[in-house]
């Protein structure tokens, strides 16, 4: 079957008001051609589950797009804190809920294994139970110790970025894969974005690195360049470069809006066009 589909498509599938995973972690691999096409011309009042998030929730919260972040982490790394995150964080604009990367993991594999809930000890003897009330205590049946109870993430829609895919669903992925076949498996609709969709028998050379499998993919978008500017290992690094130009431009709200003008866009060759083309991203990036 093929799953080939458009950028636009795409948008228009997700409803306001969806409950969204992004895949990749931090600068790495997440799925920015569609993050941006989400802060372009998305509904909004999104909820956001991310393990650790960074450029796909700060643009989305920047943009307006955001009801509530499910999250274990945002920042840029190096580059510093979120701006646009530790805004709504602090002026309290957006609903918050404070989980651990593990507990993320957690949520998102009780909802494939059609659980209501999974038992972990992460959250013990922290200050996690105090700020996140989603979760429960309770007593091992068992075993008779206390054991917290971590409900099961029900996302409706996750957006992967790959490295390759076919035109069925299969990706591979090169690296790290981070939480996204955790994602792809737990939400009702997954759509890859990929740097380039090749032959099913090509895919298949690929072995183990095939993470994501078609029966839980519902369509595939090639993307040439469709996680920057966070990386796409082996193929580019995060652009450090980019990520200050960002970063200076969401501090101030004029410049900001010129950064959206310019930048955040649903159309892929407009954005690659502000960057200066393709030829000048594989110079400076290309690995």
């Amino acid at each position: 079957m093929d799953k080939q589909t458009g950028i636009a498509e795409v948008v228009e599938s997700i409803p306001r008001g969806a409950t969204i995973a992004i895949g990749g972690s931090s600068l790495s691999r997440k799925p920015m051609g569609m993050v941006r096409a989400l802060a372009a011309r998305g509904q909004g009042d999104y909820t956001l589950v991310v393990d650790v998030g960074g450029p796909d929730v700060d643009l989305l919260l920047g943009c307006g797009k955001v009801a509530k972040v499910i999250y274990a982490f945002v920042g840029f790394e190096v580059m510093g804190l979120a701006p646009h995150f530790r805004r709504a964080r602090e002026s309290g604009s957006v609903e918050f809920e404070e989980w651990t990367e593990y507990t993320v993991m957690a949520g998102l594999d009780a909802t494939v294994k059609g659980v209501p809930f999974l038992p972990t000890h992460a959250g013990l003897a922290t200050d996690l139970m105090a700020v996140n009330h989603s979760f429960r205590t309770m007593r091992d049946p068992f075993e008779g110790e206390e054991i917290v109870a971590v409900p099961a993430l029900r996302p409706d829609f996750a957006l992967i970025h790959a490295n390759l895919a076919d035109h069925q669903g299969n990706a591979v992925i090169l690296g790290d894969g981070h939480v996204d076949v955790l994602c792809a498996k737990a939400a009702r609709h997954t759509i890859l974005s990929a740097e380039r969709i090749v032959s099913s028998e090509e895919i298949q050379r690929y072995g183990r690195e095939v993470q994501v499998h078609r029966v839980h993919v519902e369509g595939v978008v090639e993307m040439p360049w469709g996680a920057h500017f966070s990386g796409c290992a082996p193929y580019y690094r995060a652009d450090l470069g980019h990520v200050q130009e960002y970063l200076l431009a969401a501090r101030d709200p004029a410049e900001w809006d010129r950064y959206r003008e310019r930048f955040v866009t649903d159309r892929p060759d407009d954005y690659l066009d502000a960057l200066g083309g393709m030829e000048t991203l594989v110079g400076r990036l290309d690995v």
